[in-house]
């Protein structure tokens, strides 16, 4: 499967999307997609083509999120959704992701690293 972009899904508690995206990029954002990548959810030349094309959205989730968490089919949802109505394209419903639990991060909350394929 080929990997078309990469979804951040996170608790909006937190902060909006832009102001999270901020403060997260460059030795944080490595960090996760080192983790995509050692864990099989992309390949290189598939996270550089995403990389490219900025291929990368934050979702912030209001409500429920400690229960989505734990629901593997609701995050490729929430992905998907997300992934769809900020890029305009159409993904398979194959979704993979990797969670990042906060208190053992150095960015110091959960985060969900979605990757979506075609």
């Amino acid at each position: 499967m080929k990997a078309i972009g990469i979804v951040l899904l996170y608790d909006r508690k937190i902060g909006s999307p832009d102001e999270i995206s901020k403060n997260f990029f460059g030795e944080n954002f490595s960090i996760v997609t080192q983790g995509l990548v050692t864990q099989g959810l992309i390949e290189l030349v598939d996270l550089k083509t995403i990389l490219d094309a900025k291929s990368i959205y934050w979702g912030g989730l209001k409500e429920n999120f400690k229960e989505i968490l734990e629901n593997d089919e609701t995050i490729g949802r929430l992905a998907w959704k997300v992934f769809n109505d900020q890029s305009g394209k159409e993904a398979s419903d194959e979704v993979k992701s990797l969670i990042y639990d906060g208190p053992k991060t150095p960015w110091k909350f959960t985060l969900m690293a979605c990757v979506l394929y075609e």
